[in-house]
C-alpha cells in the first residue's frame, strides 16, 4: 500500500512536492495553502497542484478534537498553531482510514505530536526530535495548569504562562 505523505508548510518551503519519490500521495490542509506566501515557495506549491501532485483534504471536526485533545494533554497545545493541528488531524485521519502516514515536517511540536498519536514523521532540514516529551503549561507565579489550546497569559493572575518539560514519560 502506498504511503500518505502529509505536508506541512516547511514541505512547500523546501519545494519538496516537487521532488518527493513518485510512490506516495501527497496531502496538505488549505491553512497551510493559506500559509505559503513568498513567491518562491508560492510558485512551487501552485505547480505541485496544478500538476495534481497535491491534494488539498482539511481533516474533519472530530480528528481535530482528538488533537487538540492530546496535544493539551502532552502540554504541547500552547506551541501548536491552527496550521499545525489541521496538519496533525488530517495526518490521523488518514491513519484510521487504513493508509501509512508519514508527517513531512521540521517543527519539533508537530513532529512530538505525531509520535504521540502513533504517527511517523520525516524531516526535511532538521534532525529531528531525540525524544518525545511531555509538558505542562503553567503559570509561574500562581500555579494554574493551562489545557486551552492557544492560551499564553493566566487567566487568575495575569502572568504569561511558560511550558515546563514534565519528569517521566506518561506513556
Amino acid at each position: 500500500m502506498e504511503k500518505a505523505y502529509v505536508l506541512d508548510t516547511t514541505a512547500f518551503i523546501a519545494r519538496w512536492p516537487l521532488y518527493a519519490p513518485g510512490s506516495g500521495r501527497l496531502y496538505t490542509t488549505s491553512l497551510v495553502v493559506e500559509e505559503v506566501r513568498d513567491s518562491w515557495s508560492r510558485e512551487g506549491l501552485e505547480l505541485a497542484l496544478g500538476l495534481g501532485r497535491v491534494e488539498v483534504r482539511d481533516p474533519r471536526p472530530a480528528a481535530l478534537r482528538r488533537v487538540l485533545r492530546e496535544a493539551a494533554r502532552a502540554g504541547l497545545h500552547s506551541s501548536l498553531s491552527r496550521t499545525d493541528t489541521s496538519v496533525a488531524a488530517l495526518a490521523l485521519e488518514l491513519a484510521e482510514e487504513g493508509l501509512p502516514v508519514v508527517v513531512v515536517t521540521d517543527d519539533y511540536a508537530v513532529q512530538n505530536l505525531a509520535a504521540i498519536l502513533g504517527l511517523e514523521y520525516m524531516p526535511l532540514r532538521t534532525r529531528g526530535i531525540e525524544r518525545v516529551e511531555d509538558y505542562i503549561v503553567a503559570c509561574p507565579a500562581c500555579g494554574y495548569v493551562s489545557r486551552r489550546p492557544g492560551e499564553r497569559v493566566c487567566p487568575v493572575c495575569g502572568t504569561p504562562l511558560r511550558r515546563v518539560r514534565r519528569r517521566g514519560r506518561r506513556r
